[in-house]
């Protein structure tokens, strides 16, 4: 089971959810939003995702509004915005 969806009232975008006043976005929503050059491929994405949700201090699943996933997970912004600046 998921902890957010579309009909969530933390539900900003696609991928993008404001969770006790702190963003979060999915890998995929961050780099379309962030760092449009990057390359954003499932191959790509995944294992920075399972990386991610090892270290971030939050970690929540989402239903994604499209594509082929039952579940995908978004983490703090900060910590995205921390771990692709490296």
């Amino acid at each position: 089971m998921t902890d957010f969806d579309k009909s969530s009232p933390e539900y900003i975008s696609n991928g993008h959810y404001k969770v006790n006043g702190t963003d979060f976005m999915s890998v995929w929503t961050y780099k379309k939003k962030f760092n449009p050059s990057s390359e954003n491929k499932t191959h790509i994405n995944g294992p920075e995702g399972q990386k991610l949700a090892q270290i971030c201090s939050e970690v929540y699943s989402t239903t994604p509004d499209f594509g082929g996933f039952d579940e995908i997970l978004i983490f703090p912004l900060s910590e995205l915005k921390e771990y692709y600046s490296n």
